[in-house]
């Protein structure tokens, strides 16, 4: 049998450190390397993971278990802000341990296998999901036979022929959280109710095609485990030690009779600590039965992808929703008692100065919990990339810059400068917080749940300036 190391990045979360929204960002382990390790371990290979986000000197540590344990294999997932990191991470194991397998996957290595393999020392990239790849190439299968994997043969490009996607994703082992020490993990009280927080996943893929949108490993065919094995999963993750749940799907509602039998089961079966939604669901995939069940079952928060207040712009990144839509899901979310977060996106394709005063104006006449802003980002695994490079507007491919504070020195907007963009930015968290009506429900509900001193200590904290 053998040895595999599965690493996540230092700057996993670090990413998000120089962004208005940081005093809310989670800190747990990530389902995906917990969902690879768990193939591997239920094949009986040893595996380790290295969660580098949570280590003082993450590459100090890396390098000892490295040279420690000794990894045949040594597989890091990342995505575009954190490429860089991989390439040294791939470069440390290539030192330490030269015969070692090297494997990358996640987002940035399917958008670009070509050039993560000729610019880092990953021998393959996993293309697509990952388990049933990574049990073969752990079995030591000739790369060759593997379905689902990109690697260079003689300096020559070569992928392979995909690997189907899992239909049924009851199949799935269960996700090794044991190999994760829940003492490291701490999440704010704005993005949950307990301590340690877990991820989970009830589905895979996305039934929207938004064109800011950056996933593509998963599909757009949504793929549901099953109500049983939802549920089963949360109380195995109690036992574990986790205290809140939090699931991470691109959609919960993509399935809604489905989500709202896992709501009922989780009532039924008498799971009674706290979960929330915190990735969103679409608008259009809900109703009052939803929220009012969600609330039941012990959901506390859900979030909303709405992006915009502007029909126009919203019609422009093909997002199938309106404001009435919109304005709707949240009142419904609200009045059955849930807290309710909404992502907003400045400077996306087509906006103007007067249509982010219009999405800021819509943010704060929603009955919103928390709202959270970002500038538009054109990862290049989005449609996005693609029309603006198109356009000719893509100013850097160096993604060492493709940031969440980085924006402005990737890509030019067709209407707006930056420095505008920017302001409107900053302007947007000072003008939702800071609202007298916001502030006064925001101390009542603080002093009702004994929260006044996170909540002014998360404010003092948070870089409020343009």
């Amino acid at each position: 049998m053998a040895r595999l190391l599965l690493v996540n990045p230092p700057s996993a979360i670090g990413v998000y450190n120089k962004s208005k929204i940081r005093v809310a960002i989670t800190s747990a382990p990530f389902i995906t390397l917990a969902s690879l390790a768990g193939a591997a371990l239920e094949d009986g290979h040893e595996v380790r993971i290295s969660d580098l986000m949570i280590e003082g000197r993450p590459l100090d540590a890396y390098r000892d278990t490295l040279s420690s344990w000794k990894p045949d294999f040594v597989g890091v997932t990342f995505t575009t802000p954190l490429y860089r990191e991989a390439r040294e991470l791939a470069a440390m194991a290539r030192e330490v341990l030269p015969e070692a397998v090297l494997i990358c996957g996640g987002i940035h290595a399917n958008t670009l296998p070509e050039q993560v393999l000729r610019e880092t020392e990953f021998d393959l990239v996993v293309m697509g999901e990952g388990e049933n790849t990574l049990r073969e190439i752990c079995s030591g299968k000739d790369p060759g036979g593997i379905a689902g994997v990109a690697r260079l043969k003689d300096g020559e490009f070569v992928m392979n022929a995909p690997r189907p996607l899992i239909e049924n994703l009851d199949d799935l082992p269960l996700p090794a959280w044991q190999l994760h020490d829940l003492r490291f993990y701490h999440s704010p009280h704005i993005a949950s109710r307990k301590n340690p927080v877990g991820y989970m996943e009830t589905n895979r893929g996305c039934n929207h095609h938004c064109l800011y949108c950056s996933q593509r490993v998963f599909g757009h065919s949504v793929r549901s485990k099953s109500s049983e094995r939802v549920v089963d999963e949360m109380f195995r993750m109690l036992d574990l030690g986790f205290r809140d749940i939090h699931f991470k799907d691109d959609n919960f509602t993509a399935n809604l009779p489905r989500a709202k039998e896992t709501l009922e089961l989780i009532m039924k079966r008498g799971f009674t600590a706290p979960w929330a939604l915190p990735t969103g669901v679409n608008v259009k995939d809900v109703d009052r039965e939803f929220f009012r069940l969600a609330k039941k079952a012990g959901c506390y928060q859900v979030s909303f992808g709405i992006e915009s207040g502007v029909p126009e712009v919203l019609s422009r990144v093909n997002k199938h929703q309106d404001p009435d839509t919109v304005r709707n899901a949240v009142v419904m979310a609200h009045e059955e008692g849930l807290e309710t977060v909404g992502f907003f996106m400045l400077g996306l394709p087509g906006d103007t100065v007067d249509t982010m005063k219009r999405t800021l104006r819509f943010a704060c006449d929603l009955p919103l919990t928390y709202a959270k802003a970002s500038m538009t980002l054109p990862f290049p695994s989005s449609p996005l990339f693609t029309l603006i490079e198109r356009e000719g507007r893509i100013l850097s491919r160096d993604w060492d810059k493709y940031n969440f504070h980085c924006t402005t020195e990737v890509w030019k907007h067709e209407n707006l400068d930056w420095d505008t963009i920017q302001k409107f930015y900053a302007a947007f968290h000072r003008k939702f917080y800071f609202r007298p009506s916001y502030m006064l429900r925001r101390l009542i509900r603080d002093i009702r749940m004994g929260q006044l001193g996170a909540d002014i200590k998360a404010v003092l904290q948070n870089d409020w300036s343009g």
